[in-house]
């Protein structure tokens, strides 16, 4: 079921433009940001991580001062308030003020000399009523730390049916030549701006058209460094049950050998959430390795039983093929009997029963980075 429901998600690509807190990890709970990054779970929760982790703020005005917000786009008109992450809603410039001014008096002539416009124009709701009220010029921010990747496959396949428009603006820039902190993921969605780096999404949407785009990106990029640059814990440890016996998904991988393909790792290996791989888990069934600038690398054992769920995923290759692109959906050959580009953005590696899965997107690594660190991990996981 875990695998289908990934599979429709993909039916919701607008949802995926509309940041992170529309399917928050439920539950969650944490220090103000700016404060230092504690672990907030209590010791005597068996799924506690055993790293230092960040943790996300209660309130999502947090992640940002409102004095930081001001700089960047103009003074509020009101303190922020949780809506769709935190809504900022600025003073009117002057010069929007007088434009919006003119829209309505064209209206109003034309409304004279023609009769009454057509009312889906301005009813409520409609862009003309919308920029009627001056607290439409607002923006809401919204930070995701789940490192989901879903939406942006489905953007791609679709920026290619449209010429580009809506693709990955940060792919023209090669990875080997980025500061760590540089967006991996940029699309300028309607009235707005998202940008990923590593597993946090940030993302910044007007209310109105008429709100620049430019300074959204500077306050997405002024979010984004200030997140700590740390993992974080899950707030709910569910994941999908693992039968049969379950091995330690941290003995797959060596330190030393994912530094040698990725670089020096920032914390120890940690055991990692398979629902949503990033976030650090005290019982977790995968494995993170994590690298500056948000960056993590996840392997994810299914010691028994995988191959039901590897087969559930090629059942749907039919919307694989809608997704990824085709250098994705070539053969990988190595140490194992089959393996497929996942709906989720991972590769996925069979041998027998036993499955890998390794989530690369949410890090630095190449896809055949990637391939490589799976044979490695593969001969341990089925010798």
């Amino acid at each position: 079921m875990k695998r289908l429901a990934v599979a429709l998600s993909l039916s919701l690509v607008v949802a995926a433009c509309g940041g992170g807190d529309a399917a928050k990890d439920p539950g969650a709970t944490g220090a103000a940001a700016g404060a230092k990054p504690a672990d907030t779970r209590q010791p005597t929760e068996e799924w506690t991580p055993s790293i230092r982790t960040a943790a996300e703020p209660s309130d999502p005005c947090a992640w940002i001062p409102a004095a930081d917000v001001e700089a960047v786009i103009g003074k509020l008109a009101e303190p922020p308030r949780k809506e769709d992450g935190c809504l900022y809603t600025f003073v009117l410039p002057e010069a929007v003020a007088a434009k919006r001014q003119q829209a309505k008096d064209l209206q109003q002539t034309l409304a004279e000399k023609f009769g009454k416009p057509d009312p889906e124009l301005t009813a409520p709701g409609s862009l003309f009523a919308v920029q009627q009220d001056p607290r439409s010029y607002a923006v809401s921010v919204s930070v995701d730390v789940r490192g989901e990747v879903v939406g942006e496959q489905a953007m791609d396949a679709m920026a290619k049916q449209m010429m580009g428009i809506g693709g990955n603006e940060a792919q023209s820039a090669p990875a080997t030549t980025k500061a760590a902190t540089d967006w991996d993921d940029v699309r300028r969605i309607p009235y707005g701006f998202m940008g990923r780096v590593g597993h946090v999404q940030v993302n910044v949407q007007a209310k109105s058209p008429d709100v620049p785009r430019e300074p959204m990106r500077a306050l997405a990029e002024r979010v984004r460094d200030r997140i700590p640059d740390l993992p974080f814990a899950v707030t709910n440890p569910y994941q999908i049950i693992q039968l049969g016996n379950v091995g330690d998904a941290c003995s797959l991988l060596t330190k030393a050998e994912v530094e040698a393909v990725l670089g020096p790792l920032s914390v120890e290996p940690y055991r990692s959430s398979s629902n949503w791989p990033p976030l650090a888990h005290g019982k977790g069934f995968a494995c993170a390795y994590f690298t500056p600038g948000h960056h993590v690398f996840v392997v994810s054992p299914t010691w028994s039983g995988g191959d039901d769920n590897f087969k559930m995923e090629k059942g749907i290759g039919g919307l694989v093929g809608l997704v990824l692109p085709k250098e994705q959906m070539t053969v990988m050959k190595g140490p194992w009997d089959a393996a497929q580009a996942g709906m989720n953005g991972a590769l996925m590696f069979l041998k027998g029963e036993k499955l890998l899965e390794v989530h690369y997107r949410t890090s630095r690594a190449t896809r055949g980075d990637a391939i490589k660190l799976a044979a490695t991990a593969m001969q341990r996981l089925a010798p």
